[in-house]
């Protein structure tokens, strides 16, 4: 696994993306909406790192978003996103590597639509929100 990105919640997407953008980052997606998990997301990458931001926003009524509770929290960071590679084998035994180690299922395994590939959320015991995501195909961006 690798790191792919680290996962910023906030209620307004224009005003996370000019903080972001005033301290150097740019744009490496449009924002996206996925109705699935009922979030808009939005790429941003620092230049000097090649850090990858994603930025997180409810879809619809904020009360009824996944992001409710963080929301509540004052948003921020959220999770670190690994992508898995050659060799970790599927979404479903790293879920279930993440099981037997004592994280629980936040999200089961369900396609994102800024990949167009399966994710995955687990809590780990530490209280740390990992996402785990398929790995990209050949000519994917992100």
């Amino acid at each position: 696994m690798r790191l792919h990105h680290l996962g910023w919640v906030g209620h307004d997407l224009a005003r996370m993306r000019a903080a972001f953008e005033r301290d150097g980052a740019e744009l490496a997606s449009p924002a996206i909406d996925d109705p699935v998990q009922r979030v808009t997301v939005q790429f941003l990458r620092e230049p000097a790192t090649g850090e990858l931001w994603e930025l997180v926003v409810p879809l619809g009524d904020p009360a009824a978003s996944p992001l409710a509770s963080r929301l509540a929290r004052g948003g921020g960071l959220d999770h670190v996103c690994y992508e898995l590679e050659a060799g970790d084998g599927s979404l479903d035994d790293r879920v279930a590597a993440e099981v037997a180690r004592g994280a629980r299922v936040v999200c089961e395994p369900v396609i994102a639509a800024a990949f167009e590939r399966r994710i995955a959320f687990v809590f780990r015991r530490s209280r740390r929100l990992i996402e785990l995501v398929e790995p990209r195909r050949p000519g994917q961006a992100l």
